[in-house]
């Protein structure tokens, strides 16, 4: 295995320096294969097989991982899937399985979404490894006119596997992105969002929702950027951590100059489930413009001891309350996939992590 050393998941204005919070120093193999992907659903007629320029998608949208993951995803390593979404693919879904195993892997997924379309992306990280595995996927997505995207990633890989997660969107003039995340996997996850709110009533909405356990590392770092008017984001993540693991969420909601009239609220609640988790939360408002408004906020801490009575006078243990109150948080952000099966596939991982 031949480990570099790369910055990733960095803050769009440092702070925090003495917790080590401003960015990431990410150890990952670059002995890289082309990514194990497979589709179906609409996959027929939007998988671009005429291989149009897609050039200036990928140079123009960026990620939140940021510009020095670009050597993990460089041509003749990455496995590259081009997506058309046109109004004969309006309203569809297209599914995409991404099959870890022992290799270090690459894939690169470029969307175009035309005006006044809607489509669906679901994303679910699998894989069987009984040795260490890693698999990084970038996802550009370019919206046009009017359209709204979907994309819902579930990870569900096995303890092995290690994920980085490098998603980008730009957004047209009414268009509107909206990203569910699911981690119940049992590797660590590396996860950056970067949405760019560059046309006038473009909205973004983030659900995100995980358990860590064992001695996994969950990163996150997602950034808003409100650059249009009238521009409106949400984001919720909500979480649970237990055993030995640790967590870092950077939220940034950034409305940049010209962005009058624009709104952007995000929340975290964290529910922590041992003396030896490690959580870390960073919410970032950054503001050049004045008639906009912003908040944040987070929730972090243990059961209290009126739930846990409340539980106990019930007959319910500590470990099976938190199981409950673990399972309840993360299936709220489930419920948000809207596919039955994924939303099956999703629940039956959390139970067996849990147990």
């Amino acid at each position: 295995m031949n480990n570099n050393e790369y910055r990733i998941n960095a803050l769009p204005a440092k702070t925090w320096y003495q917790l080590n919070m401003n960015d990431t120093r990410l150890l990952w193999d670059d002995n890289l294969v082309p990514c194990d992907m497979d589709t179906k659903g609409c996959d027929k007629v939007c998988l671009d097989v005429n291989a149009k320029d897609y050039s200036d998608i990928e140079n123009a949208v960026l990620t939140g991982a940021g510009k020095e993951a670009d050597v993990l995803f460089e041509a003749g390593v990455t496995n590259t899937l081009l997506v058309n979404a046109d109004k004969e693919t309006n309203g569809q879904t297209l599914y995409i399985n991404v099959n870890g195993n022992d290799k270090s892997q690459s894939g690169k997924i470029i969307v175009n979404v035309e005006d006044n379309v809607t489509f669906t992306i679901i994303e679910n990280f699998k894989g069987e490894s009984s040795t260490e595995g890693r698999v990084a996927l970038r996802t550009l997505i370019d919206t046009g006119l009017n359209s709204k995207v979907r994309l819902i990633q579930v990870y569900m890989q096995p303890e092995s596997i290690d994920v980085l997660s490098d998603t980008g969107c730009r957004l047209s003039d009414n268009a509107s992105f909206e990203i569910v995340q699911v981690f119940v996997g049992r590797g660590s996850l590396y996860d950056g969002i970067r949405t760019e709110l560059i046309g006038n009533n473009s909205a973004f909405t983030a659900d995100i929702g995980y358990l860590g356990a064992k001695k996994q590392n969950i990163d996150i770092n997602l950034i808003s950027n409100h650059i249009g008017k009238k521009t409106n984001s949400g984001i919720r993540v909500d979480g649970a951590l237990k055993d030995e693991a640790s967590k870092l969420f950077r939220g940034s909601i950034d409305f940049k100059n010209g962005s009058s009239g624009s709104v952007g609220a995000e929340t975290e609640n964290v529910l922590l489930l041992g003396e030896d988790v490690r959580n870390k939360t960073i919410p970032l408002i950054l503001c050049a413009e004045e008639d906009v408004n912003g908040s944040h906020g987070a929730t972090i801490g243990e059961l209290d001891e009126e739930t846990l009575f409340y539980y106990a006078s019930r007959g319910i243990d500590k470990k099976n309350a938190e199981d409950i109150m673990t399972k309840g948080r993360i299936e709220v952000i489930i419920r948000k996939i809207k596919d039955e099966d994924t939303e099956k596939l999703a629940e039956e991982q959390l139970e067996e992590v849990l147990q």
